[in-house]
């Protein structure tokens, strides 16, 4: 889905509200407000449904639409009994509702502000912001949920970058009406949308056409609903794929299962899973609904996958997570992507460190033409790229298509706003998540999925797109029900919706 600029969505607003049928003498406009209102509503009785006890909801609202949007949202939540108030900005509601009265817990409807913004917030719209970053301070974890109407109030549209002190809402998530804001491309403005949802308000198909010039684009539903592969009535199991498995070690055997349970859930066909020898008896009691190989020893090697022969014709290997940096296991990273069988690749973690430095402007490492995904962090990108990690991450686009380029292959650049590349197409921006997910096991359970999606037929790139926005969102919902602090990646398997 292509990022529009302010100019666009004023074009594309009118344009619709020329093609909605409204009953005579009523106001086109209230058609697209109804739809932007019942999106914003929806989107709280969600959160609401996943944190432990009902919020209020509390909307601050501008003069503009996105403030109408608001309070519209506001008035259809009341009628349900949601706990309700809402404050007009400018206003003086500052001084009558502090900071340590309100409501726990609360979700806030960002509505003080929109895409016609020119220059820094004035003082009545900046001080509200101020105001919103103070309660955010003084709330307890996880009790406090901000849900930006269209743009966060304080990000101009079209800006190409976004400094960290821009004076503008930092949201937990952001409901953007009919298209992404140009503004949500730039790489810091994830800090201030938090995850990008795209809310149907009746643009015509036409619209969301992506133009070959872009550089970037952004996964949303509607990108998600057109790739994924639909399960017939009359399917079975060998319509979804295969996946092989290669992970864990002595040190590391919970990453082998986190990666299978990622697999299982993504919806793979069937999932064989070769872990160590010893893991067996309790990784088939935890997932009896895989098959289980092992091997002996504390890490995977070739002599041990020559022992093993695993079956891999047509399976689309996963390899990586936990499986150690010794000699031998390189030299098993490198004896699976030589096999001729496999139908494509995921490599991940330790997979990655194997790889060794990408070369440049050379031959893909990864030959045959066969489907292949790189899941790195910005570390392992780093090491793949031969660079500092400070240089990946003041430029992660360029990382990634960098990364894409010099491995023939798709790289998803994992981190606060995943980035997926490659070879010949912009970049994908998939703005979802959580930072609860900066814990160790999140990639490995975002690698069995990516194997997943794979082997059920979607290509690399919408495989890698497509995984880390279920994964994020399941991160996303899973961590409202808990602190941050508290989440663990496990909790996120059962909302993978």
């Amino acid at each position: 889905m292509r990022f529009a600029s302010a100019s666009e969505i004023y074009a594309l607003d009118a344009a619709a509200r020329a093609a909605a049928w409204v009953p005579p003498g009523s106001d086109p406009s209230e058609v697209l407000m109804r739809l932007a209102a019942r999106a914003l509503a929806d989107r709280v009785r969600a959160v609401a449904a996943r944190m432990p006890v009902r919020p209020a909801v509390l909307a601050l609202c501008g003069a503009g639409d996105n403030g109408r949007d608001a309070a519209m949202a506001l008035d259809l939540l009341a009628r349900e009994g949601f706990e309700t108030q809402s404050f007009t900005v400018p206003g003086t509601f500052a001084p009558a509702f502090p900071p340590g009265a309100l409501p726990s817990p609360l979700v806030v409807l960002d509505g003080i502000l929109g895409i016609g913004l020119k220059g820094p917030p004035r003082p009545p719209a900046g001080a509200a912001v101020r105001w919103l970053a103070t309660a955010r301070r003084a709330a307890a974890p996880g009790a406090f949920h901000v849900i930006a109407v269209d743009i966060p109030s304080g990000l101009a549209p079209d800006a190409e970058a976004v400094a960290p002190d821009t004076l503008a809402v930092r949201a937990d998530e952001t409901l953007s009406m009919g298209l992404p804001k140009r503004v949500f491309a730039a790489q810091d403005a994830i800090a201030f949308t938090g995850e990008i949802r795209v809310a149907d308000i009746g643009y015509p198909d036409s619209a969301f056409a992506p133009d070959e010039a872009d550089a970037a684009a952004l996964f949303a539903e509607r990108d998600l609903a057109l790739a994924r592969p639909r399960r017939a009535w009359d399917a079975n199991k060998g319509d979804f794929g295969r996946v092989a498995l290669f992970a864990g070690s002595a040190r590391y055997p919970g990453a082998a299962m986190l990666a299978t349970l990622g697999a299982l859930r993504g919806g793979a066909g069937l999932v064989s899973s070769f872990v160590p020898e010893a893991c067996v008896p309790a990784f088939a009691a935890r997932a009896p609904e895989a098959v289980f190989g092992g091997w002996r020893g504390k890490a995977l090697s070739s002599a041990a996958l020559s022992d093993l022969a695993p079956d891999l014709a047509g399976s689309v290997v996963a390899v990586g997570p936990g499986l150690s940096r010794g000699a031998d296991a390189a030299g098993a990273v490198r004896w699976l992507l030589s096999s001729p069988q496999p139908a494509g690749f995921v490599l991940d973690a330790d997979a990655l460190f194997a790889l060794g430095v990408l070369p440049r402007g050379g031959a893909p490492r990864l030959a045959d033409g066969r489907p292949a995904i790189l899941t790195p962090h910005p570390g392992e990108a780093a090491r793949l790229l031969g660079c500092p990690v400070a240089d990946v991450q003041a430029d992660r686009a360029a990382a990634a298509r960098a990364l894409a380029e010099r491995s023939g292959a798709t790289a998803l650049l994992k981190g606060a706003g995943t980035l997926v590349a490659s070879p010949g197409r912009p970049v994908s921006l998939v703005a979802a998540g959580t930072p609860a997910l900066a814990k160790g096991g999140s990639g490995d359970i975002l690698c069995g999925l990516c194997a997943a999606l794979l082997a059920r037929g979607l290509g690399p790139h919408e495989a890698a797109c497509a995984a880390a926005l279920l994964h994020g969102r399941a991160a996303a919902a899973a961590a409202l029900s808990s602190s941050p602090d508290a989440f663990l990646p496990t909790d996120l398997l059962a909302a993978l919706a």
